[in-house]
């Protein structure tokens, strides 16, 4: 019996792709200088 060649497929990890936040431009505070609200004070979405 042999083993379909889907049981020894290994993962491969793929990494997140990252937008620029466009509200704040990346610094993560808006003009007011509060957090961003659109993405929360990471920078980017």
């Amino acid at each position: 019996m042999t083993d379909a060649p889907d049981d020894h497929a290994s993962s491969v990890d793929i990494a997140p792709k990252r937008w620029l936040c466009c509200h704040c431009g990346g610094t993560g505070v808006d003009s007011y200088g509060p957090t961003c609200p659109h993405c929360e004070g990471l920078g980017f979405c």
